[in-house]
């Protein structure tokens, strides 16, 4: 098996040749039992279900399936029902343990329908609550690029599994930032949907409000793919939106010199090092010479969003998960048990003013900034990444702080309900990957991703590959 193959051309050889399939997915799944876990990544797997569904489509006469015979693995919270019986839902917590999934969730029936082989489970932290990536119940994934450093959270597991070439794409989950913050700690594609656009149903929930799905993949292609393929209404999750259906992949060789985009100094690059803020100001520039129109734009008010988004998970987290946090709150995490309680002190007053601030902040930044440009670009972490020792929170104290900071640039977009799409534009002073972050007004997913692969071209950051020798 050859590693860092793309969906769409593994897609290509399964209807050149179906028979490949069968063996594509085992050595996938030999991979992921094997490296996965040496990343401590890899979750759960079920070779019997994986080849079974590799099986089928290898006999399939019908080749035309987007995703034909493409082997993916997703975070643990999405549910999947199998003849044998239903795949563990623990959410990364012990407080679930022996927790079976109650139906196969809408994202992976849609890819299941797309072709795609569903060949396991990835680490996620804890309720994916957590920006780091550390997980005491399920481990700690490492990053391939270097296996000292975090690959960020809370889709930890896909961040490193994609990054490590085992499969091209994972689903993740994106409530603050969880899909963009290991995206971009492990130099990837990261895609976070306008909320509504892509079905929560059967997911592990956080907060109704914000929780939003979306794939990560090592290209813009195969992340467009991905997100073509899971995107649709779902009558079963109450905030699904029913969008006219839009190609994604239309505009990818179309360039930026039809784009407008801004970047706001205040609060993104001024709550960023100036080496995160100087990378972003330079793929700024990079923009404007491919032909985009640069403009420098302001916000009113976005300081306070950040806290609002950490307060309206706490809050909505608390209505969840209540139940579990009285009664088994001594197995969660200190940190999950704490930002859980927090929340249970929001009165139904207190949430209705919350929910009123976040339409007021919508309004606002529409006018603000969508009214100006097509895109704001930002910078995605806020700092270089730290290594899993020093971002750890119950063994070193001085860490907390850094929790706080790592999604500064990403919680305001789950806030305002606004896609974003990330992808890698270099290196950090520790060798390790930085990214921007493009920020759109609703439903412009296949603007960003124009502009993403156009910024991809220049950078060709998937040229060079981990050194899997060290893992």
């Amino acid at each position: 098996m050859s590693f860092y193959q793309s969906a769409l051309d593994i897609a290509a050889e399964s209807r050149d040749a179906p028979d490949s399939i069968p063996a594509r997915t085992s050595a996938i799944l030999s991979a992921l039992d094997g490296l996965g876990r040496r990343l401590s990544a890899t979750r759960f797997l079920d070779e019997d279900f994986s080849l079974s569904q590799a099986e089928t489509q290898a006999t399939e006469t019908d080749r035309s399936a987007p995703l034909f015979g493409v082997p993916l693995a997703h975070k643990e919270l999405y549910g999947r029902l199998t003849p044998a019986g239903p795949w563990p839902d623990e959410g990364g917590s012990s407080s679930c343990e022996g927790q079976t999934a109650h139906q196969t969730a809408f994202a992976i029936s849609q890819l299941d329908k797309a072709g795609s082989i569903d060949c396991g489970r990835l680490v996620s932290v804890e309720y994916a609550l957590g920006v780091t990536g550390h997980n005491e119940f399920a481990g700690t994934p490492k990053n391939p690029w270097n296996p000292d450093y975090i690959c960020g959270g809370s889709s930890s597991g896909s961040g490193s599994v994609v990054a490590a070439g085992i499969v091209p794409g994972a689903l993740g989950s994106d409530t603050g930032g969880s899909i963009r913050l290991p995206a971009a700690a492990c130099g990837l594609v990261g895609i976070k949907p306008t909320y509504g656009v892509v079905s929560r149903s059967g997911v592990f929930p956080l907060s109704h409000s914000l929780d939003t799905v979306g794939p990560l993949s090592r290209s813009v292609a195969d992340g467009a793919a991905i997100l073509q393929a899971i995107t649709g209404f779902d009558a079963t999750d109450s905030c699904s939106l029913e969008v006219p259906a839009e190609d994604y992949s239309r505009n990818l060789d179309k360039g930026v010199a039809d784009l407008s985009i801004g970047l706001c100094e205040d609060y993104f690059l001024t709550g960023s090092d100036t080496d995160m803020a100087d990378m972003t100001a330079d793929s700024f520039a990079l923009c404007q010479t491919l032909g985009a129109k640069g403009r420098a734009v302001k916000l009113s008010n976005i300081d306070i969003i950040n806290p609002l988004n950490v307060l309206m998970i706490a809050t909505e987290a608390a209505q969840i998960h209540r139940t579990v946090a009285c009664d088994k709150g001594h197995m969660l995490n200190d940190q999950t048990l704490m930002r859980i309680l927090a929340g249970a002190f929001t009165t139904a007053e207190d949430y209705h003013v919350l929910q009123q601030s976040r339409a007021r902040a919508i309004a606002a930044v529409m006018e603000e900034v969508f009214d100006k440009v097509d895109i704001l670009m930002t910078p995605v972490w806020p700092f270089a990444l730290p290594t899993i020792e020093a971002s750890d929170v119950g063994a070193t104290p001085d860490a907390a702080p850094l929790m706080q900071r790592i999604g500064h640039n990403t919680r305001p977009v789950n806030f305002l309900g606004l896609p974003s799409v990330c992808l890698p534009t270099g290196w950090d002073k520790n060798g390790l990957p930085v990214s921007v972050q493009l920020i759109g007004k609703p439903y412009s997913e296949t603007t960003l991703l124009q502009a993403a692969a156009a910024l991809e071209r220049e950078y060709r950051f998937w040229d060079r590959t981990p050194d899997l020798d060290k893992i």
